[in-house]
């Protein structure tokens, strides 16, 4: 008989008490194989989800390019109206822009000075649970954040905007959209810049700090140089994060397609105008040409993310200058060599003339100061948004909320429990589709290693997590809402459910990968086949972490508003099944807050604070869970 060939096989050949050799070998052969390919199989479900995305948007947008071409890029008349057909995206490009850009300008610097501050200045007590305030404001949902916007900043900003002279505009517009966005997307830069600066080596600011430098001066001219490239992936993920966001602009924005040379002026942006328009479209070309802007909000979206990708990896990689030279021209500060001397003594200090080194000193204690406002500005916005969801919802959550139906239009009184089971129901539905799928696939790119198609699956992953989700709801639309004809839960769940299995897939992964190698030798020393290791052994080692993933990406998807917009519809009442019309919280929010009813925007408040505190619970009991309970496995070691 041929010797085996793998590990794994020569390991699953040892023969056990009363169980045949032969027989046990090929059974456990035929196990490791039909647990690999079903691995393979939910791996291959993520390429072919991604590749279906873009097809299907192609193919939807075709109609739209045949007949358009590239007038749709260079007109800025948008008039759908059945007589006139023109349909020309300028308009809607450059709002896109405009806010984005208004966005990054503000939450750039912010987002900087917050990761310089909690990775090179702020104490041990303070790091953690400052980082875990940031970190909270990309968990609100972004119909929260329209919701707050539209009737909080968009008031005070246009009382400013109107001292300034501005127009009068009711809060609305694209400065209005852009500050919401900065603060949407803050989170995103600073983490990013936290991590990438915490992996700055502690060598280099030793060496900085020993050259005479301050600690400001260690941190402009060695950290964030060293740390350049992953701080710049940092903020186009973020500026990815901003060209996609849906809701929040929809509700500030605007929404009117003109181009107007001002941050004061009304615009409207590419994703707003598909989740205002989309579904009551009611000719072909007008809906293709809709599908055209989500397909162009798609690939800028990947190129943007994949750009960003690539610079985050870069931060890894070995500085090629000497560190001592590095660092002596980076600050700026000379040796100084003793008289009679060409070279420094190796153990005198550097030199410095005393009145530069007070400047320094001043200057020091000012950028400190200055960085540590940067962190109040960027944590209070999370107080400011809580503080007001409290004031005006606490008021409005009573027992009826939770267990009446919406009341009739002028009617007070009423709740919201059709909402919220319809809510429960898809993101249920999109659990059980997701998870399976998601952590079948991390255990393929874990534990099956491929020269090629893991880290393919592994990047498209990426990608397929980045997408807008208003271009998640365009793909549900289509595959799911125009076979059945009409909306549905199921629609909706699917569209969750695609939003989901990146975000499992890709945390489920990083939680195997944490199990140590030890565990998997001795499984194998004990004569039990992968398939086996991998079910009885690895899996129940990183279930912990496993399951933080799942409730990450239930967190994520809980408060998702425009995918369902395209896919659920509505309902007044409790759906009787996921093949209904399915009502949902964060839809709710959206509709009530921008009518001119007193009660619905009474419901409104009580809506986004109970949304929010959802998705607060259950990110709190993520980091208590991660921050608690190791991964089990790792105590091996």
């Amino acid at each position: 008989m041929a010797p085996p060939t793998g590990r794994s096989e020569a390991l699953s050949s040892r023969p056990r008490p009363g169980i045949p050799r032969g027989s046990r070998s090929s059974s456990a052969r035929l196990g490791d194989l039909v647990f690999r390919l079903l691995c393979q199989a939910a791996a291959i479900i993520v390429v072919v989800l991604a590749v279906l995305l873009v097809v299907v948007l192609t193919w939807q947008s075709w109609l739209a390019m045949q007949t358009i071409g590239v007038r749709f890029f260079t007109q800025t008349t948008w008039d759908p109206e059945p007589d006139h057909r023109i349909f020309g995206s300028l308009a809607f490009v450059y709002g896109t822009v405009a806010t984005s850009a208004i966005a990054m300008l503000l939450a750039v610097p912010l987002g900087i000075a917050t990761a310089a501050y909690l990775s090179e200045i702020a104490p041990g007590w303070l790091r953690r649970p400052a980082s875990f305030l940031v970190e909270m404001l990309a968990a609100i949902p972004s119909v929260v954040y329209g919701f707050w916007g539209l009737f909080v900043l968009s008031p005070y900003l246009q009382k400013l905007i109107s001292w300034l002279g501005g127009p009068n505009t009711g809060g609305s517009g694209l400065l209005p959209a852009g500050i919401v966005l900065a603060i949407m997307i803050v989170p995103y830069v600073a983490a990013v810049g936290h991590d990438v600066c915490r992996a700055v080596p502690n060598s280099q600011r030793a060496a900085a700090l020993a050259l005479g430098a301050t600690r400001w001066q260690m941190i402009w001219r060695v950290v964030l140089p060293y740390a350049q490239p992953g701080i710049v992936g940092g903020c186009f993920l973020a500026l990815g994060r901003a060209l996609g966001e849906t809701m929040a602009v929809t509700m500030l924005i605007g929404n009117r397609p003109e181009i107007v040379l001002s941050p004061f002026a009304m615009a409207d942006s590419i994703a707003s105008v598909i989740a205002n328009q989309f579904t009551a479209a009611p000719y072909e070309l007008y809906r293709s040409a809709l599908v055209e802007l989500g397909l162009v909000l798609l690939l800028v979206n990947v190129v943007v993310n994949t750009f960003a990708r690539a610079l985050i990896r870069r931060v890894g990689r070995v500085r090629k200058e000497g560190l001592l030279a590095r660092l002596a021209r980076l600050t700026g500060v000379r040796r100084t060599p003793p008289e009679g001397t060409t070279a420094a003594a190796p153990d005198q200090r550097p030199r410095i003339v005393f009145g530069r080194n007070a400047l320094a000193w001043w200057i020091d204690q000012l950028m400190t100061g200055m960085l540590g406002l940067a962190l109040i500005i960027t944590a209070g916005s999370l107080f400011l948004i809580l503080s007001y969801l409290l004031y005006h919802g606490i008021g409005a959550v009573n027992w009826d909320f939770f267990v009446k139906l919406p009341a009739p239009v002028g009617e007070p009184g009423g709740g919201m429990a059709n909402a919220l089971y319809g809510s429960a129901m898809m993101v249920g539905l999109a659990t059980l589709f997701a998870v399976p799928i998601g952590v079948l696939a991390a255990i393929y790119l874990a534990e099956y290693r491929s020269d090629w198609f893991g880290p393919s699956v592994r990047f498209i992953g990426e990608l397929l997590a980045g997408v807008p989700s208003i271009v998640i709801g365009i793909f549900g639309y289509v595959v799911v809402v125009q076979p059945m004809g009409h909306f549905s839960g199921w629609a909706g769940a699917f569209a969750l459910g695609v939003m989901m299995l990146p975000i499992v897939m890709r945390a489920s992964e990083e939680a195997l990968k944490l199990v140590p190698q030890s565990i998997r030798n001795a499984s194998y020393a004990l004569g039990a086949s992968q398939y086996q290791t991998v079910g009885r052994v690895i899996v129940p080692a990183a279930l912990p972490a496993i399951i933080t993933a799942v409730f990450l990406a239930i967190a994520r998807i809980g408060g998702e508003t425009a995918p369902l917009l395209l896919t659920a519809g509505g309902n007044q009442y409790f759906p009787s099944s996921p093949n209904d019309f399915t009502p949902c919280l964060p839809v709710y929010i959206f509709n009530y807050a921008t009518s001119s009813y007193p009660n619905w925007t009474r419901q409104a408040w009580a809506a986004a604070l109970v949304l929010l505190a959802l998705v607060m619970l259950l990110n709190v009991g993520i980091r208590s869970l991660t921050g608690k309970r190791a991964l089990l496995a790792s105590r091996a070691e």
